[in-house]
């Protein structure tokens, strides 16, 4: 892409260092793809993403740095997903800040290992529906009663926003029973079983 142009030689060389079995060394294989992708889309190569729809809210949502690193972490991490291919990226945008304000999952939950992600997400929400039932007049914290204003108010589709907040709570799920060590175990004896590997 414009912002990072790399050499197609370069990408396929450190694409062999991490997926030596997957990647052939022919470069005209993804040159082929680039131009699969160009026709795909029709030729128009801009893009939008989440990033810049976050970078606007967290002014107006008063977002603190902590919050917007743990957004665009969620954004990085809905691209192993579909979701680029069926939401708007405005709707991944807010949904990342949802994440991020209500949730709250530990940021070392994101950047070292993911296993308690998905129950952190889960404990965030049950404490969210805890905080809206209480009778004692406390409510949610004033943050969240601020976010969830502002979405009553705004014209963001909140069925969408929840389809994608539960795909990446299922993506997280995947995650913390993911062991690429059991993996390759697995894939292994599959190629053995089947004599593949002769």
């Amino acid at each position: 892409m414009e912002e990072c142009p790399q050499h197609i030689r370069f990408v396929v060389a450190e694409a062999r260092n991490f997926w030596p079995e997957f990647i052939a060394p022919d470069v005209s294989k993804l040159g082929e793809c680039e131009f699969a992708l160009i026709s795909e889309m029709n030729s128009q190569l801009i893009v939008h993403h989440p990033y810049r729809t976050l970078s606007e809210l967290q002014p107006e949502l008063s977002l603190t740095s902590d919050e917007v690193a743990l957004a665009w972490s969620v954004i990085n991490d809905h691209y192993l997903t579909d979701l680029p291919l069926l939401y708007p990226p405005h709707v991944i945008a807010v949904m990342a800040i949802i994440v991020a304000v209500v949730f709250k999952p530990s940021q070392t939950s994101f950047h070292g290992t993911a296993a308690p992600l998905a129950g952190a997400m889960r404990d965030g929400g049950m404490n969210i529906l805890a905080a809206l039932g209480d009778k004692n007049g406390a409510g949610p914290p004033p943050r969240i009663q601020k976010l969830v204003s502002w979405l009553a108010e705004s014209e963001v589709d909140i069925r969408a926003v929840i389809e994608c907040t539960q795909e990446l709570v299922s993506l997280y799920e995947i995650w913390e029973n993911y062991s690429e060590k059991h993996c390759k175990e697995l894939l292994g004896r599959m190629v053995k079983s089947k004599n593949l590997d002769k």
